[in-house]
């Protein structure tokens, strides 16, 4: 959709963040002081992470070499990939080879002035506009 600009997209604070939760949930969990917040969850990997369940079936006894860390990323990107799969469908697009660059939309006006894709703010602004002036 970027070419030829860009073939990937770099990510960093959000699958960050969810490493470093995942680390901390680890870390409370083997010292036995899991915080109210969390235990209602449970007390185990197995019962906090919801991919637990997934990974298990996935890696079998491996499972437990998991780190903790590593289960808050792939979980944070299940997420993601449920939220582009709701949004996909919203727009009627069933599979990402149906997604075309005027499906997506730059977030700061250098990467449109760069890309060719339409700037966040310009995105069906005309239709607004004709909405807004009936």
């Amino acid at each position: 959709l970027g070419a030829p600009y860009f073939k990937i997209v770099g990510m960093a604070r959000a699958p960050l963040a969810a490493v470093m939760v995942g680390k901390t949930i680890g870390k409370t969990i083997d010292s036995g002081e899991i915080p109210v917040y969390i235990a209602r969850f449970g007390r185990t990997k197995s019962e906090i992470f919801v991919t637990a369940i997934e990974l298990q079936r996935k890696f079998g006894n491996k499972f437990d070499s998991i780190p903790t860390s590593a289960i808050g990323l792939y979980t944070y990107l299940k997420r993601l990939e449920q939220g582009l799969k709701q949004l996909m469908c919203g727009a009627r697009k069933f599979a990402l080879e149906y997604i075309t660059r005027d499906d997506i939309s730059s977030l700061t006006r250098k990467s449109a002035e760069i890309s060719g894709i339409r700037y966040i703010m310009e995105c069906d602004k005309e239709e607004a506009e004709k909405i807004l002036d009936d």
